[in-house]
């Protein structure tokens, strides 16, 4: 029998009921359409607003800002600008930035703004799961204020672009490659779990765009082979924001695929590739004849000097992230002892200010200037009218030329630990582009691949030095894999050829063409998670006793010198990698413990976030 319990309600009372209906509401999203983030100008984005919001993306990719939230509080760059940006705080990684854009822009116009608030898939982390589909919405009725919707988006995560174009309650829908579609505001959706926004497209059919970073930082590459292509059953590639409209009775409709007139569920996902006369291109070749303009002439030496200068952007922004990671002090802290169970997608300080993605993305973007410098001269050897032979060499020359004038041009440079400054050239970066460390918790030397007297200021330990060898294998790897364990017995022993320079001065000296060109565009993704191997006790999760073997074994490995493994380095020592490639299998061969547990995947210790 239930007892009832009969109280009674002092005016006090009142205001505190009206507290808690206020929290209830928030919580349930049940508030009226009059408490919501903005009052609605109109129930649709007109072609207006949607130019608006292609201005906005541009301004950003021209300004100077690598800052989202410094943008938006400059009268001067940003041309939606009002008083309340004083108050806001926009700070995207690279899944959250399409959406907090779009929101902000929205909020601008008082136009609706709608996005997926969870999803579902199949595989474990959603980021690389097949399968996903939305399973609940949120609009600008949910909150209160921008700011708390703004703060609320950037809980999504790259997963929520990983629909099937079939999906049709998706936030995006895929568009066919064209100039009316691929515009700025367009997004890509790289099934590496990388995003980037189109901020602008040049007569010749180059895209620049924006991403964001773990770290919070803004970059603008040009697009190109580092970003992944996609699949249909991932969605990657170019998409745009689905056309939405709030109804009479406060809710969104999404339009459907058959009523968009850009959208394609098949263009981006074809086998073969053909565009204005063009056959056999890869995608990202067809991406770019299909928006250049059919008159523009393209001119090889602009070309190539134009791949040198986009790479040396991409150097740049490389810089940024490890000079970030050097003045947070994350070099200084011990070794945890162990790498992440996969590098590429984790969390914590691995995930913010360690490189592994970016430095693959740099190294895929150095071999297709290695394929397309290649590629040209295969060109003109064939183009008998301008002279063939003679006229291909002439154009390896010409690039040669180009590429001597423009690496000290093309210069980088770093701090070092005894704090002098160190300038590398295009040239200097390219020839250690493999040596250069993507692990947050090496000194500033080691992240850019120092060597010999160069590499003498790093104050790194025995721990750190060993962990900088055994992650050889993975410096060479180009492929990002997600969903699967990444060991330091992945990838090759020696690195993929990406020298430029020097195959145009071989072929000079005769060296005919090889037309082999690298698989860059491949994605390996696992079809289902594979779960790290970590129980729970309770609330805590535990690390497997068999986990801790290589931990362990890294430690002692460090403090006591095995004499039956020369590679093994004292502190007197100078080690420059050279002999890196054969070292795993010395180790294995010797009987070294932390090798041997190492290399199996099973005893891969997950390093946990501080």
């Amino acid at each position: 029998m239930k007892r009832i319990i009969m109280r009674t309600f002092y005016p006090g009372h009142f205001a505190s009921l009206a507290s808690l209906v206020l929290i209830f509401a928030l919580l349930t999203g049940s508030l009226p359409a009059e408490a919501a983030a903005w009052k609605l100008s109109r129930n649709v984005w007109s072609e207006e607003d949607e130019r608006t919001y292609s201005n906005f993306v541009t301004a950003l990719g021209r300004s100077k800002y690598s800052n989202l939230n410094k943008f938006i509080k400059d009268p001067k760059a940003n041309p939606l600008y009002g008083e309340e940006d004083k108050k806001f705080n926009l700070s995207p990684d690279c899944a959250d930035l399409p959406y907090l854009i779009r929101a902000y822009v929205a909020y601008k116009l008082r136009v609706p703004f709608s996005y997926t608030s969870a999803i579902a898939g199949r595989g474990g982390d959603q980021r690389y799961s097949r399968g996903n589909r939305p399973t609940s919405f949120k609009d600008q009725d949910y909150f209160v204020s921008p700011q708390q919707l703004f703060n609320q988006v950037v809980l999504i995560n790259s997963g929520y672009f990983r629909t099937g174009p079939e999906i049709e309650d998706s936030d995006f829908y895929p568009v066919k490659i064209s100039k009316k579609s691929v515009v700025p505001g367009t997004i890509y959706y790289d099934p590496d779990g990388h995003i980037a926004i189109v901020s602008e497209v040049s007569d010749d059919g180059r895209i620049r765009v924006i991403d964001a970073h773990p770290d919070r930082t803004i970059s603008k590459p040009w697009f190109g082979a580092k970003f992944t292509r996609g699949s249909k059953e991932n969605g990657g590639g170019f998409k745009r924001w689905r056309p939405i409209r709030y109804t009479s009775d406060n809710k969104i409709i999404r339009t459907r695929n058959h009523n968009i007139v850009d959208y394609s569920g098949d263009d981006q996902y074809k086998k073969t590739f053909s565009a204005k006369g063009r056959t056999g291109l890869s995608y990202h070749e067809y991406v770019r004849h299909s928006l250049c303009d059919d008159a523009r002439k393209s001119d090889p030496v602009t070309e190539f000097a134009f791949m040198m200068k986009d790479l040396h952007e991409d150097i740049s922004y490389r810089a940024m992230a490890v000079n970030l990671s050097i003045e947070k002090g994350i070099s200084k802290r011990s070794h945890p002892g162990a790498l992440p169970w996969n590098i590429y997608g984790t969390d914590g300080i691995w995930e913010e200010f360690s490189t592994p993605s970016r430095d693959a993305r740099l190294k895929v973007a150095f071999r297709e200037f290695y394929d397309r410098t290649r590629q040209m001269i295969i060109e003109a050897e064939q183009n008998y009218a301008a002279g063939g032979t003679a006229y291909a060499r002439q154009l390896a020359a010409a690039f040669l030329q180009q590429y001597a004038q423009l690496s000290p041009q093309l210069s980088v440079s770093y701090i070092n630990s005894a704090g002098s400054r160190i300038m590398l050239s295009f040239a200097d970066v390219s020839q250690r582009l493999f040596t250069m460390s993507f692990d947050p918790y090496h000194s500033i030397e080691f992240r850019w691949g120092a060597q010999g007297e160069e590499l003498a200021t790093s104050p790194d330990n025995e721990t750190k030095r060993r962990f900088y060898q055994l992650e050889c294998r993975l410096r060479n790897q180009l492929e990002r894999v997600y969903n699967q364990p990444t060991p330091l017995s992945m990838g090759p022993e020696t690195p993929p050829e990406i020298d430029t320079r020097g195959w145009l001065a071989a072929y000079l000296q005769g060296r005919p063409v090889d037309a082999t060109i690298y698989a860059i565009n491949k994605e390996t993704v696992a079809p289902l998670a594979i779960e790290q191997p970590t129980e729970k006790a309770g609330s805590a999760t535990v690390t497997l006793p068999e986990q801790k073997v290589a931990a362990a074994t890294a430690q002692s490995a460090a403090s006591t010198q095995k004499t039956t493994v020369a590679t093994n380095i004292s502190k007197d020592s100078s080690f420059n990698g050279s002999d890196a490639p054969g070292l795993w299998s010395s180790l294995l061969a010797s009987g070294d413990n932390f090798a041997a547990a190492i290399s199996s995947p099973e005893n891969f210790v997950v390093a946990r976030a501080d």
